[in-house]
């Protein structure tokens, strides 16, 4: 399980570093923000994931995943919005599509691959 997380964290990190780069993040200070952020709120929910994965249940486990992600973009929307220098890009947006593009590819990738 630790292996999981691990990896989960270092490619949403890589992701969501990328991502928040091509809509206009330059600064490293909020590319750290970004990098904080996901530290703080990626391993948490990996591991109730794999957690509730355990019980076999597609709808719970879909219904749980949905649930926590709305939590952390709701999570990151904040840390964003309070810490990153960059106003330009709005916190909310920056979130959300970090956290919906992060959370496709790992659900590509833990089908496919």
């Amino acid at each position: 399980m630790i292996e999981s997380l691990i990896i989960s964290l270092i490619c949403t990190i890589i992701i969501e570093i990328i991502i928040s780069f091509i809509i206009g993040i330059r600064n490293k200070k909020d590319l750290l923000v970004i990098v904080l952020a996901n530290t703080s709120t990626n391993p948490i929910v990996v591991y109730i994931a794999n957690l509730i994965s355990l019980f076999n249940n597609v709808i719970l486990y879909w219904g749980i995943a949905i649930i926590l992600e709305s939590i952390v973009v709701i999570v990151e929307y904040k840390i964003i919005e309070n810490y990153v220098i960059n106003k330009k890009t709005k916190a909310l947006f920056l979130s959300l599509i970090n956290n919906t593009i992060s959370f496709a590819i790992g659900v590509f990738i833990n089908i496919f691959i």
